[in-house]
């Protein structure tokens, strides 16, 4: 029985699927990133770019597949980031567009919404080049205009879509010969097809998974970069983000390319994604603002980037794994390569892979509109095998640092599967920690690695460090303690009956225990407070990350005031992994602190 249409649902599930692929294969398309420059960026572009599709998918209750699209579209144009990126926004514009008003799309209009889309991509770009994302992308939305006459399987469409684009994509370098000369298939053009390689995949199972690896991959390609910093005549990659009212999107991009290459428009008349390679960020900023809000500004050193990608003082060859279960800004686990093994969520009798297929947005929406069991399971050993391999493919040695042994059997999941592995050295430690925690941890083990320091030597100080980490939890109510089995019944009705709310800490074997008590939740918060700052007197190189559970300006104040005492800056604010979230509830607010 095939697929005879699209909904907003099934297409929100495939780009979901599309975009976890990407995401994981990050690194590969690092490494053969050669156009428009080789700075080594275009997969934690791409992969950034798509983390804001998935997730603005995800927390999407819409259904049909006008509104599905048009959140996909906001999604990606907000959070476009790079040449790869901004493109993929404006495809993403065009579906929306073409698919207005419709609840679901039969074939032929599926055909003609990716040829709108294709050439509204293509249309963005000041300068478009053939043997790029575009040129795969037109081939692929052609071949799908053409065939969705003679088929009326969705399934069917999209393996033979799948062959065409990954025929058009082995013929990048015969267009492009930049590509040519450093021996790899276009970057931005690898990444668009491994996200149509996922959502094939969904198609076909009607899952998302992690990749599957059975060892007919070849070993990941790396590009043959002869140039230097100077032949990059733009330094800086300028972006940034467009809001007004009639927005002429013509006059602006005729205006921007006076101020450098590689330019971008992409988005509607009152939201403006803008990409440009320029010795002048500080002035394109500058004129935007003639034309309306500008926000999310950024800009990379592209010298700086062709250094670290292709220099001769690389970091050591040491890929980082952790689980979901791990508190870190999205941006910091993309652009630090960080690959995370989820685990899983059930919520009643569904399940959801932990920060893949269910956001925290999404996750505590249900949680205060469901009253229904929710319960935490491990990866297996096979899904750490799968992430080891793929880790094969790029480097010769891992470290995965993962969930206390004392909470779940992740850990020795990752013990069992890092003995299945082969051909790569392979280190799992116990952090004895979680969430904020475990997330200083991995942050410390990536500034090792990127300082080129051995592995052994790493393993050596995260174990050192871990007993100078702290955790203070204040949880709002005992309730889901109780439900989750961390109270016992009985204590927690006296906690209830006396008003108290207990305040966990985790020890230096990584088991939970009450460190304090207080009567109320702003005591309780007041005294987790007073505990880190007693806990600091004296230490240096402080690191604290605040978590919460829907307490967003309580946790806020906790991160502001200890700023301010420690002297620290941008201290993250994140919320709890819905893994983690399930067992303190809403109200929960937590500091993880390490100092020395």
């Amino acid at each position: 029985m095939g697929i005879h249409y699209i909904d907003g649902i099934r297409f929100r599930n495939a780009i979901i699927a599309g975009a976890q692929r990407v995401i994981q294969l990050q690194e590969h398309l690092n490494r053969i990133n050669v156009f428009p420059v080789p700075d080594g960026d275009t997969g934690t572009n791409m992969a950034l770019t798509l983390k804001s599709v998935a997730e603005g998918a995800i927390n999407s209750q819409k259904r049909n597949l006008s509104d599905v699209t048009t959140i996909l579209a906001e999604s990606a144009l907000m959070g476009a980031r790079g040449n790869s990126g901004a493109i993929l926004a404006q495809f993403f514009q065009g579906l929306a567009e073409a698919f207005e008003g419709k609840a679901r799309a039969k074939l032929h209009h599926f055909g003609e919404a990716v040829q709108r889309a294709a050439q509204n991509a293509r249309e963005a770009i000041s300068e478009p080049r053939e043997g790029t994302i575009l040129t795969v992308l037109q081939d692929w939305a052609n071949h799908i205009h053409e065939r969705c006459q003679h088929t009326t399987d969705f399934v069917e469409l999209m393996a033979e879509s799948l062959e065409t684009a990954r025929r058009s994509l082995r013929e990048t370098p015969k267009k492009l010969k930049v590509l040519a000369k450093a021996g790899v298939v276009d970057a931005g053009a690898k990444g668009f097809v491994e996200m149509l390689e996922g959502i094939y995949h969904f198609l076909h199972t009607g899952k998302v998974e992690s990749i599957k690896l059975d060892g007919a991959m070849a070993k990941a390609e790396i590009a043959d970069v002869a140039e230097s910093t100077e032949d990059i005549t733009f330094r800086y990659c300028t972006e940034c983000y467009l809001r007004g009212e009639q927005i002429d999107r013509n006059a602006i991009r005729a205006e921007l390319m006076h101020f450098g290459n590689s330019l971008i428009v992409a988005g509607g008349a009152k939201n403006l994604r803008v990409h440009i390679h320029t010795n002048e960020p500080e002035k394109v900023f500058e004129f935007l603002a003639r034309h309306g809000e500008v926000t999310h500004t950024k800009y990379d050193d592209m010298w700086a980037q062709h250094t670290e990608a292709h220099g001769e003082d690389q970091a050591a060859d040491i890929a980082l794994i952790t689980d979901s279960t791990c508190d870190l800004p999205d941006d910091y686990i993309i652009k630090n390569k960080i690959r995370v093994v989820p685990l899983t969520l059930n919520i009643g009798s569904e399940s959801y892979l932990d920060r893949v297929t269910i956001t925290n947005r999404e996750f505590y929406r249900r949680f205060s509109e469901e009253y229904q069991t929710f319960t935490t399971s491990q990866p297996s050993p096979q899904e750490f095998v799968q992430t080891f391999l793929l880790a094969r493919e790029t480097h010769e040695q891992a470290l995965a640092i993962l969930l206390s042994s004392t909470l779940s059997g992740t850990y020795q999941a990752g013990v069992t599967a890092a003995k299945m592995v082969g051909n790569i050295k392979i280190e799992v430690v116990d952090s004895r920690m979680v969430s904020g925690g475990l997330g200083i941890l991995v942050q410390l083990a990536a500034e090792k690695i990127k300082a080129g320091t051995s592995l052994a030597e790493i393993r050596t100080f995260i174990e050192a460090a871990r007993d100078r980490i702290k955790l203070y939890v204040s949880v709002e109510t005992v309730e889901y303690l109780i439900r989750g089995g961390r109270v016992g019944k009985t204590k927690g009705f006296l906690a209830r009956l006396l008003g108290l709310q207990p305040i966990l800490t985790y020890t230096s074997d990584g088991t939970v225990k009450v460190a304090a008590k207080a009567r109320g939740v702003e005591k309780s918060r007041r005294k987790v407070l007073d505990m880190v700052k007693r806990e600091g007197r004296g230490k240096k190189n402080v690191r604290i990350i605040v978590i919460h559970a829907q307490a967003h300006r309580a946790a806020q104040q906790f991160a502001d005031e200890l700023s301010r005492y420690f002297e620290v800056s941008d201290i993250p604010v994140l919320e709890i992994s819905p893994a983690l979230g399930a067992h303190a509830g809403p109200g929960t607010v937590a500091v993880a602190f390490y100092g020395e």
